[in-house]
C-alpha cells in the first residue's frame, strides 16, 4: 500500500505544471529558492540534501520520499531564520563537525594538532601536504593552475617545514570552501585578501582553511593558509594569487 501512495504522489508531482525548469543550484539562495521551485525540484533538493549529508558524514542513508520530505521541512526551517544564506551554506551547517568527518574545521585542528606535539616530524609533516599536479589542477583553473604547479614544486623542497614557534602550543583555526569563496561569501573576511584577486579561479567546493600556531591567549602567531582538503587528505597551497602574472 505504501507503494502505492508514493508512486501516487509523484505521478500528481510529474503531472502537475512546473513553475520553475532549470532545476536548482546549491549556490542559490535558499529561501528564495524554495518559494520558487516546483514541486518536484522540492523532491529532488531533499534527496540531494541527503546524499550530500551522508557523502561528508559517511553514512548511507535511505532515500525516500518522506525522508526526503522531512529533510526539506528542517531545511525550509532553516532558510527562514537565515534569509541571505545560500542552500550549500544551510546544509553544510548540518555537517557533523566532528574530528572523525573528513573536511570539517575539528578535522583540520585535529590534523594540525600533530605538529604540535613533541617530537614530531614536522619535516615529513610538511611533505605530506604537496599536492599533486592533478589536485593543484582540479582546484583553480588554468592559467593560474599552470603557474601554481611550477610554484608549488619549487616550494616543496626537500627538508622544508612548517610548524609553531617555541611557545606557541595552540591553534587558531578557519574554515570555508573553495565554493563560497567563488560565490563571494563572507567567509572571504577571515582569510588573506588575495584570494578576493583569486576567487573566480576556483574550482569544486573543497573545504579550505587558514590557521595559525600561537601562544596561550595570543592572536598573533606563525599564520598558515591553503590548506585545503581533497583526495580524502589534506594538501597546502598556500597564497596562490602570488603567481598571478602582472
Amino acid at each position: 500500500m505504501y507503494r502505492l501512495i508514493i508512486a501516487a504522489v509523484l505521478a500528481v508531482l510529474l503531472a502537475a505544471p512546473v513553475a520553475r525548469a532549470d532545476g536548482f543550484r546549491p549556490t542559490d539562495n535558499c529561501l528564495q529558492t524554495l518559494n520558487d521551485m516546483s514541486d518536484v525540484d522540492r523532491v529532488m533538493l531533499g534527496a540531494w540534501v541527503i546524499g550530500y549529508l551522508d557523502n561528508t558524514n559517511g553514512e548511507v542513508s535511505l532515500v525516500r520520499f518522506d525522508n526526503a520530505m522531512t529533510v526539506l521541512k528542517n531545511l525550509t526551517g532553516v532558510c527562514a531564520k537565515n534569509p541571505n544564506a545560500t542552500i550549500l551554506q544551510v546544509v553544510q551547517s548540518s555537517k557533523k563537525n566532528t574530528p572523525d568527518t573528513p573536511g570539517t574545521k575539528a578535522h583540520a585542528q585535529k590534523f594540525l594538532s600533530q605538529f604540535l606535539a613533541p617530537g614530531a616530524d614536522r619535516v615529513a609533516l610538511t611533505a605530506s601536504l604537496r599536492p599533486s599536479e592533478a589536485e593543484i589542477r582540479a582546484v583553480y583553473q588554468p592559467p593560474l593552475a599552470d603557474a601554481l604547479v611550477t610554484m608549488y614544486n619549487d616550494m616543496f623542497q626537500p627538508g622544508v617545514q612548517i610548524g609553531p614557534k617555541d611557545g606557541q602550543t595552540e591553534l587558531l583555526v578557519w574554515h570555508g570552501t573553495t565554493g563560497s569563496f567563488r560565490e563571494g561569501d563572507p567567509v572571504l573576511e577571515d582569510f588573506p585578501g588575495g584570494y578576493a584577486d583569486v576567487r573566480e579561479m576556483m574550482l569544486g567546493d573543497y573545504p579550505i582553511v587558514r590557521f595559525k600556531f600561537v601562544k596561550p591567549g595570543e592572536t598573533l602567531g606563525m599564520a598558515f593558509d591553503g590548506l585545503i582538503h581533497i583526495n580524502n587528505r589534506w594538501v597546502l597551497m598556500p597564497k596562490p594569487w602570488r603567481a598571478l602574472g602582472g
